[in-house]
């Protein structure tokens, strides 16, 4: 009777030691996806890239938390690469990141690279979200390109507007030599134009500019002859740049001419680390009130945003914007389309389907998000961001929306 007893406790223990095992290796079972992150991360802008990498990083480790939890059968994986705002760079990472499996890109930030990667992507069944460029260019239907942040004519018709309803009549434009920032300058002409005002266009910098002394004997110029027809007070200079406008600005500080008027510039100078190291450029925006446009997210999004922008700066050491939060939206509709698909599609077409609709279902940091049919985003309001003094310590500062 004791060896029955015996031989029934044993095999009661061996069927849970299966049975927990099992339990064991069914949650262990799961399909990894990766994902790619493509970045200016030492170069030219890059506070978004290091603050885009932060935010896709928390992404993918939510997203991980989740699935688990819901027993759903995938996990995601990240890998980083340094473009450095550099148009080859940018194709060498997508080419390795599919090389390695990767179908499902976030970034790159600006429009120069998208349309880099433009050709590759479109032929290699790819998915590629960038949360910064804006080059209405690149607004193409059925490619593989999609576009997370408002485009240039958006971005343009709200700070015409602004600068106009500032009392300005004429405006000088400038841009260095890409597709986003000179779509950019376009836009913010054209509309400037369509309000009333006048403008005087400089042709675009070379990438490689660094003495700016042409260029802003330029300024000075088109300065001059805009304030014959419309006085000096009325008169202001639009600057689409990346963090190169660091160099110009210190080269223009203290030019009487040139700190007389109001500056203004574009989302890819936006709340830039590299201007706050440089005093001598910080004065120069002080003394000529300039601001930029930082993509507006909504108070609906609030209680989502706030946390996530304070665990993204607590982790990288930079405040990230709007379009930092894009990326991390974009990764978390990746996931949606995974799960709803049961994996990656082969197909590039049914795979980018199934993203375009996914988006459609979901609110995230940056809100809701509106795609037109080209793929780009179709909404948004625009947050101005400026720099203040504060006894030899400077700082961006939020000083107001666009209208």
């Amino acid at each position: 009777m004791r060896r029955n007893i015996h031989s029934l406790l044993f095999a009661a223990a061996l069927l849970l030691m299966i049975t927990g095992s099992s339990c064991r290796k069914e949650k262990q079972s799961y399909e990894t996806i990766p994902v790619a992150g493509l970045f200016s991360l030492t170069g030219n802008w890059s506070s978004l890239g290091i603050t885009s990498k932060a935010a896709i990083e928390i992404a993918v480790e939510e997203i991980n938390s989740d699935f688990e939890a819901r027993d759903i059968p995938f996990r995601f994986s990240v890998s980083t690469y340094d473009t450095q705002l550099d148009t080859l760079k940018a194709l060498q990472a997508i080419q390795s990141a599919w090389s390695s499996g990767i179908r499902m890109v976030v970034g790159p930030q600006s429009s120069a690279e998208v349309s880099a990667v433009k050709s590759f992507a479109d032929t290699s069944d790819m998915l590629v979200v960038s949360q910064g460029s804006t080059a209405s260019t690149l607004a193409i239907k059925l490619d593989a390109i999609f576009r997370y942040c408002p485009g240039d004519a958006i971005e343009g018709a709200a700070l015409a507007r602004s600068i106009y309803n500032e009392g300005k009549r004429g405006l000088v434009t400038v841009a260095r030599d890409d597709a986003g920032n000179v779509g950019l300058q376009n836009a913010v002409k054209g509309s400037f134009q369509a309000l009333g005002g006048t403008t005087e266009n400089l042709v675009a910098y070379p990438t490689t500019t660094t003495d700016f002394t042409n260029v802003l004997n330029d300024i000075k110029t088109r300065i001059t002859t805009l304030a014959a027809v419309h006085g000096i007070a009325n008169v202001g200079v639009y600057l689409a740049s990346f963090d190169e406008a660091v160099l110009l600005f210190h080269q223009a500080a203290g030019d009487s001419l040139l700190q007389s008027v109001h500056w203004y510039g574009g989302d890819g100078f936006i709340r830039s680390a590299a201007l706050l190291a440089d005093t001598t450029a910080c004065s120069f925006a002080v003394a000529t009130s300039f601001y930029s446009p930082e993509f507006g997210l909504p108070s609906s999004a609030q209680p989502q945003w706030q946390p996530l922008r304070a665990t993204i700066q607590s982790r990288c050491g930079q405040q990230p914007d709007a379009f930092a939060l894009a990326a991390y939206d974009a990764v978390w509709v990746m996931a949606r389309s995974i799960e709803a698909s049961g994996g990656v599609p082969p197909i590039g077409a049914n795979l980018r389907n199934s993203f375009m609709a996914q988006t459609g279902f979901y609110s995230g940091a940056t809100g809701s998000i509106l795609l037109n049919d080209k793929g780009d985003r179709s909404n948004g309001t625009f947050d101005y961001w400026g720099l203040q003094n504060n006894g030899g310590a400077y700082s961006w500062v939020f000083v107001g929306t666009s209208q």
